[in-house]
């Protein structure tokens, strides 16, 4: 009867913002706003990643507003793993034939760019670390853009990684990739892993996995119409901001 009740009254919280009642605040519901401010240690410190199941890990991800924290505040929750930490360095290069370009452009510059889409030229990883896919590498196996794995063995040029829930392993190798949208008038090509950290992840990567404990963690304000929507699918008052 309780979750009724707060499914109405959530639903009449929407039904206000739509309807502009709320007036330019919005207050969000107090359960939104809880006394632990550490949203990595709420929601991983009581897992092993060593032994990790798809049962703990579901529904556990945390959502930041654009690439560039998410990519930030990944790298603090993996300090916050045990165990060893290995880097991975990319190479770069220009797609021009123009010696002037390569010139101009050398590789340092590419190394410091990291668009949409595209792993880091500098990757840190741990095994038992959480990835996501960028590329559809194997969409039979189950292996498409956004796929969520978990590391098991790091070598020099490949990666073991096992599905969430534990019954496949798979091997991921470094790939040249080229980002499909710069603001440069020309492309370069990046070869690495094809993945990134993915204990956080941009809202637009939110997947219908997310039924659990979900954090959103928003450094600046955010107009969230299409994403506010899709929580009406799962339970918001599960949505705690950071």
């Amino acid at each position: 009867m309780r979750a009724l009740e707060s499914e109405r009254d959530f639903g009449a919280w929407l039904l206000d913002i739509g309807e502009k009642k709320s007036g330019s605040t919005i207050q969000l519901p107090l359960q939104c706003y809880p006394s632990i401010q550490d949203p990595i240690h709420q929601l991983y410190c009581d897992i092993d990643f060593s032994s990790v199941t798809a049962q703990e890990l579901k529904g556990r991800a945390i959502l930041t507003v654009n690439n560039e924290r998410s990519m930030v505040i990944n790298n603090i929750a993996l300090e916050f793993m045990p165990g060893n930490e290995t880097v991975y360095k990319a190479v770069d290069m220009i797609m021009s034939e123009d010696p002037q370009d390569q010139l101009t452009f050398p590789g340092e510059f590419f190394n410091s760019l990291t668009p949409t889409g595209l792993p880091p030229y500098e990757f840190k990883m741990k095994i038992g670390c959480i990835i996501m896919l960028l590329r559809n590498l194997a969409p039979s196996k189950g292996l498409f853009n956004g796929t969520r794995l978990i590391i098991t063995k790091l070598q020099q040029n490949i990666i073991q990684a096992k599905s969430i829930d534990g019954t496949e392993t798979f091997l991921i190798p470094r790939i040249p990739l080229i980002p499909s949208q710069t603001k440069m008038p020309f492309k370069f090509k990046r070869m690495q892993f094809p993945i990134r950290l993915a204990f956080f992840m941009t809202i637009s990567r939110k997947s219908k996995l997310l039924k659990r404990y979900v954090w959103c963690s928003m450094s600046r304000f955010l107009v969230m119409d299409n994403s506010m929507l899709a929580y009406q699918e799962h339970d918001l008052l599960n949505l705690f901001l950071w």
